[in-house]
Parts: structure tokens; C-alpha cells; sequence
């Protein structure tokens, strides 16, 4: 049995319940409708009796029989006795002995050469005797006939059933076999965009398709954003690799002056810098996907946090000029450390790809904060807009600074965990403003 598919385990399970409920179905009515004949049969020979009695008569002339007399009715014989019991009238059943005692009173069985008979007598006036006689395999019949019909339709029913059965398993089992293979192909690697697609009937089998087809649509994506994510890295860690073994061949080959030296190592020493922070924001981001970092919210209050990382962002930046339109005293439940990772990431963004102005806002509408920080750098085209929330992305690597492309991802999802909201706007020649929604603390 436990090699046996489910569909072929409900179909023999649904067939042998079926056989039981219908052959105990059957049975009840065969003893049932058995026993109903039997009264009605008994009854029936009662009344024919009393029937015949009223058109009996005892004359001058003798027996007189009326024109509603029936020796034989349904199965059952009259027949007419004298006091002495001889039969005056009628004809007995084939294989019944008319000479049994008479016996007024209830039906009751008499075995006979012939088999078994049901007799009922009753005793008219004058001297005279009625007998009905009915046989026994008559009164018997139905159920005969019941067990007969049963053996034919009862395998019948078991056929229907069990047809019906693996039809209804089948139809109900179908999505589970394209389950199957869409979950087989995904996870041998053949296609990725392989999806179940069922209509949203809204039954058991259906939603457990689509709650799939969103499973491996998130799947496909986390494939992608990994294998983009191994691509953008090797590519990104590329360069100053190489820079540094062609700086450390090169300072191997010949002699060098002093001053030669030291900008070699100076070229090998920034390489490595920029690979130590590719490695450390890499190792941020990876905590933050993963669940490893330890994120602890408290109250806080961000207008204070914001004047101060602003302060400290004018005195490292040289040539860039900060405005400050920040309200006091806004609070609100926030992981210090990471809100100040997202504000520090704005600033970088806003003085790489600016031209030496940053105007920072922060204002509380009702129970929502908004923190706006804004570039007068030269803008990004509408296109390349909702990409630069993407890891290694850089809109024009040509212009600013430039830097990893890790810092706008970086406050995405620290945006994200903070239940906020991030977005950017921008006009081409005009710059562009990087604007932060969240809630604000309970007063």
C-alpha cells in the first residue's frame, strides 16, 4: 500500500466504503423489506379470506357461492370446508395438504410434502369452514428477488463509484503533479521562471499553488540579486587587484627612487582601503539580510542626532556648504547607530555627486517625520532613477567622486527595518533630494 500513489489510496479507500455502505444499505432493505412482505402477504391472505367469507352462504338448497368469490387471488387459495372437514369448494396449492386440521384463530406455518405453507382458517355459521392457504416461498420472494438484483447492481455501483472516485482524485490531484514539476525544475537548476500558474479558485489545492508561485518568484529573485550581487563584486574587487600586483610588479622590476617608492605604495595602500571598505559594507549589508546584526531600538532624539552628524560632515568635507532647516526636539524609535549609518550615507551621497551645496531638512508633520536631504548636483535622468537603490549601481561613474555604490542600498534597507520609507527625486542640471519618512515617537 505504501508504494501506491494518492490518488490510487483515496480511490480504493472511497471504492471499499462505498462496497460497505451499499451492501449494508442493501442488506437492511432486503431483511427490512422481507419482513414488511411477510406482514403485508399475511395480511393479504386475512382479508382475502374474510372477503370470500362474505359471498359464502348455507341455504335450503346448500352452498351457495356469490359471483365475488376468488379461489385464487395474488398468490393465494380459498378453499371451503364442511363441519366434518371435507372440501366443498376450491382447489389446494400444488404440493399443500387440504387435509390438515382446521384451526380457527391467528396465520401460523404447517411444513407440507410439498414445502411450507401459511394457513389461516376462519369458522362461518352454519358448520362451514374457510381456509386460505399461502405458500411460503411466495411470502419469501422479495427478499429472493432483492439478493438477485443486488448481485448485479451492486458491482455495479462498486464500478461507479471507484470510476467516479479516481475521476474526482484525479481532477482534485492534478495541480499537485504540476506542483511537482514546477518545484523539480526550479530546484534542478533548469529554469528559474517556472511557475504553476493556476486560476485563483480560492480552494485549499489553488492557494497552495499560488503561496508557490510567490515562493519561487521570491526564489528567482534572490537567484538574481545573488548572482548579480557575485558578479558586481568580482567586478568591483577586480581593479584594485589588479592595481596592486601591477604596482608590486613594478616596483619589483627596477630601481626606484625614494619618492618613486612612496607613491607606489601609496597607489597600493589606497587600492587596499578601497577594498577594505568594499569588504566592510559588503559584511554590513550581509548582517542586515541575514538577521546577524544586532538592531536595538530606543528612544531618540533624531534632531539632535542630525545636527550632530551634520556638524561633523562639514568639518571633514572640505568646500561644501551645509543649511540646516532642522526642527528641535523631534524624537521617534530608532537604532541609533544604523540611523546615523543612514544619515552619514545621505550626506556622502549628496557631497560626491554635488557641486559644493547640501540643504538638510527635518520636519514633523503630525505622527510623521520627514528628512529631506537635497544636492545641487547635476541630476539623474528619470530611467536610471529606480535603479540607484541597487547594489554596485552608480547612475554616471564619470561625474563626482564616485564611491562603491553600496551606500544608497545600505540606507534602503536600513530604511526598510525602521518600517520608513526612502525615496528620491531628480531633475537633470538641477540636482536631486533623498527624502526619509517615518513615525514619530509618542510624545
Amino acid at each position: 500500500m505504501s508504494t501506491l500513489s494518492v490518488k490510487a489510496r483515496i480511490t480504493i479507500w472511497f471504492t471499499l466504503l462505498m462496497l460497505l455502505i451499499t451492501a449494508a444499505s442493501l442488506g437492511f432493505v432486503i431483511m427490512a423489506g422481507g419482513s414488511l412482505m411477510e406482514n403485508y402477504s399475511l395480511n393479504r391472505l386475512v382479508e382475502m379470506v374474510n372477503e370470500n367469507a362474505e359471498e359464502i352462504t348455507y341455504g335450503e338448497e346448500g352452498l351457495e357461492v356469490g359471483a365475488g368469490f376468488e379461489a385464487y387471488s395474488g398468490g393465494g387459495y380459498t378453499l371451503v370446508y364442511s363441519e366434518d372437514g371435507t372440501l366443498l369448494r376450491g382447489r389446494a396449492a400444488p404440493g399443500f395438504n387440504p387435509w390438515e386440521p382446521l384451526s380457527a384463530g391467528e396465520p401460523y406455518l404447517v411444513a407440507c410434502p410439498g414445502g411450507d405453507f401459511y394457513i389461516y382458517d376462519r369458522r362461518l355459521p352454519d358448520g362451514l369452514w374457510l381456509r386460505g392457504v399461502l405458500p411460503a416461498d411466495g411470502v419469501g420472494g422479495f427478499p429472493l428477488v432483492a439478493a438477485r438484483l443486488a448481485f448485479f447492481i451492486l458491482p455495479m455501483l462498486v464500478l461507479l463509484a471507484a470510476g467516479g472516485g479516481y475521476l474526482i482524485a484525479r481532477r482534485a490531484f492534478s495541480p499537485i503533479d504540476r506542483i511537482i514539476a514546477a518545484a523539480d525544475a526550479i530546484s534542478g537548476g533548469k529554469d528559474l521562471s517556472a511557475r504553476i500558474g493556476l486560476p485563483p479558485l480560492g480552494d485549499e489545492i489553488h492557494r497552495i499553488a499560488s503561496s508557490f508561485d510567490n515562493m519561487f518568484r521570491r526564489l528567482e529573485e534572490s537567484f538574481e540579486a545573488e548572482k548579480q550581487f557575485a558578479s558586481d563584486a568580482s567586478h568591483e574587487l577586480r581593479t584594485p587587484t589588479a592595481v596592486i600586483l601591477a604596482q608590486c610588479a613594478a616596483l619589483k622590476g627596477r630601481s626606484f627612487s625614494e619618492e618613486e617608492y612612496r607613491e607606489g605604495l601609496a597607489a597600493i595602500e589606497r587600492q587596499a582601503q578601497k577594498m577594505s571598505l568594499l569588504v566592510n559594507q559588503l559584511l554590513n549589508i550581509t548582517r542586515l539580510e541575514q538577521g546577524g546584526a544586532r538592531i536595538s531600538f530606543e528612544r531618540a532624539d533624531l534632531s539632535e542626532l542630525t545636527e550632530i552628524i551634520c556638524r561633523e560632515t562639514a568639518l571633514i568635507k572640505n568646500g561644501v556648504e551645509l543649511r540646516l532647516d532642522i526642527e528641535k526636539d523631534i524624537c521617534a524609535e530608532i537604532d541609533v547607530f544604523l540611523m546615523s549609518r543612514l544619515i552619514e550615507n545621505l550626506l556622502e551621497n549628496g557631497c560626491k555627486y554635488g557641486s559644493g551645496l547640501l540643504e538638510v531638512s527635518l520636519r514633523r508633520d503630525g505622527r510623521r517625520i520627514r528628512l529631506s536631504v537635497r544636492d545641487n548636483g547635476a541630476g539623474i535622468a528619470p530611467e536610471e532613477l529606480p535603479k540607484i537603490w541597487r547594489r554596485f549601481y552608480r547612475a554616471d561613474k564619470s561625474r563626482g567622486e564616485g564611491g562603491l555604490g553600496l551606500g544608497l542600498s545600505f540606507v534602503k534597507q536600513i530604511a526598510g527595518l525602521h518600517n520608513a520609507v526612502v525615496t528620491a527625486e531628480s531633475k537633470e542640471g538641477e540636482g536631486s533630494v533623498f527624502t526619509l519618512e517615518l513615525e514619530a515617537a509618542e510624545d
